[in-house]
């Protein structure tokens, strides 16, 4: 089976797992971490380095139907017997996984903690083909998945380093978000007449559009980074540069831009998201080698399953401030206007060279009233998002 694998200098190609033996295995993970011996524990064939039991296995892909991006390890039964025997001999376990393809050698570090609970019988642990890109770029990257299955993955000349514990593992851009979150996940229900008074006040642009969620975070970004001094690491960008990319995060690296973002939000209950453009997409991926959209899930109250009172409430507070005429229909968006939202989830999706060709579902807008066609856009699909994800957080 042909599927996605990480080749020299971290190119994504094509082409059929190796088959690796027990030997080969035991001696590409003895080559990463001098001093580790192969050991007979608790009835099976382990790794010993200091105070760790070694459990290893090869990471290939899932099997059919899955996408080709899908990566797993199996996980016996006797792993837990011996996570279980080494919890009582004061030791610790690892679940590693080991990824060989040509010259290229990665591991994935599975917290055991999850699979020792469900008593694993043959299951399986995944990992995704961004997350073995990630580690050969940076050298170590971890995620906690949708089960809540904390991996770490980590190219070869860290793996020592790794078990030792001796790589910090914290993204200072992804930090700003962490707080971020622990201030807007604690703010309930979000009213709109609230929402709209507040932005009005802080003369924020768009605060009386329909859609006033979305502008209602920009506004909560912008003003925590700015009051907490974090614009040197993310910057949220109202005004567009002309000629660049349209994208609301900015990445800094000193004077320069490392990369690009977009801050979107989404209805928990949709199955996907719009992106933006695939060509704008594409460029900005190549010119900096990723691009990041950080999405908020929201839970939504609609102003029409309460008779509407909020609509003409909202309606009317848009034309005393002068933004409708006077003869405006008091009811109009009632069946589509957010009555109330609370933010419960986010995700940051990387689109790297790695995965961008399953850009998450291309998604052709249609066409225009002129007979034209729109350009090309992308939709973030959330059954896709393993292959994407680089951080999560759940209220």
């Amino acid at each position: 089976m042909v599927v996605d694998q990480v080749g020299p200098g971290g190119v994504l190609v094509s082409g059929a797992d190796l088959t690796l033996s027990e030997k080969q295995k035991n001696e590409i993970v003895a080559a990463a971490v001098p001093g580790a011996t192969v050991d007979t524990y608790a009835g099976q064939r382990v790794l010993r380095f200091r105070d760790q039991i070694i459990l290893k296995a090869q990471i290939t892909y899932l099997g059919i139907p899955h996408p080709i991006f899908k990566k797993r390890i199996q996980i016996s039964r006797a792993w837990v017997n011996v996570a279980e025997q080494a919890q009582r001999d004061g030791l610790r376990v690892r679940f590693i996984g080991i990824y060989r393809y040509g010259e290229t050698t990665l591991f994935a570090d599975f917290d055991p903690a999850t699979y020792i609970r469900r008593k694993a019988n043959n299951s399986a642990a995944h990992v995704s083909t961004n997350d073995l890109y990630q580690a050969y770029v940076d050298g170590t990257f971890w995620r906690v998945d949708a089960n809540g299955n904390r991996l770490t993955t980590v190219r070869s000349d860290l793996l020592r380093t790794h078990l030792l514990g001796e790589i910090a593992q914290v993204d200072p851009s992804v930090e700003v978000f962490r707080r971020f979150n622990a201030e807007l996940f604690t703010d309930g229900w979000v009213h709109v007449l609230d929402a709209v008074n507040e932005m009005h006040a802080a003369s924020w642009p768009d605060r009386f559009q329909s859609e006033w969620q979305g502008f209602y975070l920009e506004y909560r970004f912008d003003s925590f980074v700015r009051a907490n001094g974090l614009d040197s690491l993310v910057r949220f960008q109202k005004e567009k540069r002309v000629g660049r990319f349209d994208a609301d995060l900015v990445f800094p690296d000193g004077p320069y831009v490392s990369h690009y973002g977009d801050l979107k939000t989404s209805n928990i209950v949709k199955r996907e998201s719009p992106g933006n453009d695939a060509d704008a997409i594409r460029r900005c991926v190549n010119e900096y080698g990723k691009f990041w959209y950080v999405i908020y899930d929201h839970a939504t109250t609609h102003a029409r399953d309460t008779g509407g009172q909020v609509t003409v409430a909202w309606n009317r507070l848009r034309r005393s401030l002068g933004q409708l005429k006077t003869d405006y229909n008091d009811l109009s968006y009632s069946s589509k206007l957010k009555e109330a939202v609370s933010f419960r989830s986010m995700r940051i999706l990387e689109v790297n060279p790695a995965n961008f060709h399953v850009i998450l579902d291309d998604f052709h807008q249609g066409v225009q009233v002129s007979g034209a066609e729109r350009a090309l856009k992308v939709i973030i699909s959330k059954r896709n998002v393993d292959n994407f994800l680089i951080y999560s957080e759940t209220l």
